[in-house]
């Protein structure tokens, strides 16, 4: 009955961890396709309504979770307080605060980094933010590809590395 016992609990915490791992991925996606959708917002209400960039910000801000709404607002009063600031510096510093939460690598920190200042540039920057756009939108596909892959190997990996550990120590 124990080794039962025993048995269930490792093929349980070995499925959880495999769970994890794919909760990650699935975050790590959504939190792409959510960036490319505010920086979308974003460029339209540049282009169209002409605001200044805090207020795109705050308007990109309604709706959004706890965590990009958090970072958009604290890119916006640090814009409101101070002009002549940096927005790629505002942007990092924001990402930086929540390192945790945000699963970007650094090479799509990069990029975000990138298309938030291109949109920031007075005048018609348009041509700058569209291949930044292109580019987010292949780590998007890239990142799509990756989550149904991993995914499964995750899954499977996991329940086989539990199944070993329970041949192990019988």
């Amino acid at each position: 009955m124990l080794k039962l016992a025993g048995v269930l609990f490792i093929l349980t915490g070995t499925a959880g961890f495999g769970r994890y791992l794919s909760g990650y991925l699935n975050t790590h996606f959504s939190q792409l396709v959510e960036y490319r959708e505010i920086f979308t917002q974003m460029d339209a209400g540049r282009s169209y309504l002409r605001l200044p960039y805090a207020q795109l910000l705050r308007r990109a801000a309604k709706g959004k979770g706890e965590l990009l709404c958090g970072v958009l607002l604290e890119v916006a009063d640090e814009m409101e307080k101070n002009r002549e600031a940096d927005v790629g510096a505002l942007w990092e510093a924001a990402f930086e605060k929540r390192k945790k939460q945000i699963f970007l690598n650094e090479e799509e920190k990069d990029l975000l980094l990138s298309l938030a200042r291109s949109l920031a540039l007075e005048g018609e920057h348009t041509q700058v933010a569209k291949i930044y756009f292109i580019q987010l939108e292949d780590k998007i596909v890239k990142a799509m590809g990756e989550k149904k892959e991993k995914q499964k190997l995750y899954g499977t990996v996991s329940i086989l590395g539990g199944l070993f550990l329970v041949i192990l120590l019988l």
